[in-house]
């Protein structure tokens, strides 16, 4: 079943993971892959705090079924601790914030992490007027079509 609140919801979805040197690159990218499917991923090498090397994975979706996807793929509990959070995971920008635990992801597993090794989830919600109270409303009522169709199914 397709949504159609979808078409005017999001724009984009960008996510980061950081890939520490004592960490398997690969391991990270599958990590990845989990939360967002099989889209190119680009690298930035940076240091650390302490002058340690590390990498920066990230990548941009503007596909709205990938997105779509990505919130399929959270637990219909986590949509609902995401829907009853909104007032502080949405930013005067319009931009809706999620961590993702980079180890759940690792094992398949997309659900969303309160601190620790994360993968950093920011989606472009489509507001108009550009106002958070807007995107609030827009993500609330998205996230109630996405479970109003899984219980369809």
């Amino acid at each position: 079943m397709r949504l159609s609140f979808v078409k005017k919801s999001f724009h984009s979805l960008h996510a980061r993971a950081f890939c520490h040197t004592t960490e398997d690159r690969e391991r990270v990218l599958k990590a990845m892959t989990s939360v967002l499917g099989h889209v190119d991923t680009e690298t930035l090498r940076t240091e650390g705090h302490f002058g340690n090397p590390m990498e920066i994975l990230q990548a941009s979706v503007e596909d709205r079924a990938l997105i779509t996807d990505f919130f399929r793929r959270l637990s219909p509990q986590h949509r609902e601790s995401i829907a009853n959070s909104l007032a502080t995971r949405i930013d005067e920008g319009c931009n809706l914030f999620i961590r993702v635990d980079k180890q759940a992801a690792y094992l398949g597993e997309v659900k969303m992490a309160a601190a620790g090794d994360v993968i950093s989830v920011r989606v472009k919600v489509n507001a108009f007027p550009a106002r958070r109270e807007v995107a609030q409303v827009i993500v609330k009522e998205f996230l109630e079509e996405l479970r109003t169709s899984s219980d369809a199914v």
